[in-house]
């Protein structure tokens, strides 16, 4: 049987967002977060911008990079040990 998971925690705000930018640039220099495979993926996290601020320019970050950003946040709040054991994630 397939565990069920929950849906995508999206972020509500920008801080939100930029948070979980900062934290997979970090992961993917430190080799813990890879980028999808096939140009369009790698790309795309490689094209985030940062303005001359320290903020990341939001329009430098399209539907790939996105959905990868929110795919690692996810990621690293899910108890893999209980889809091990067949329960719901939240």
């Amino acid at each position: 049987m397939i565990p069920k998971m929950s849906t995508m925690q999206t972020p509500n705000t920008r801080e939100e967002f930029e948070i979980r930018v900062n934290l997979t640039l970090e992961q993917m220099r430190l080799g813990l977060v890879h980028a999808a495979d096939g140009v369009r993926g790698q790309d795309s996290l490689a094209n985030i911008r940062h303005l001359p601020n320290g903020r990341v320019d939001l329009l430098s970050i399209d539907e790939m990079a996105r959905v990868q950003l929110n795919t690692a946040y996810q990621m690293q709040s899910v108890d893999f040990s209980d889809l091990i054991k067949g329960g719901d994630v939240d």
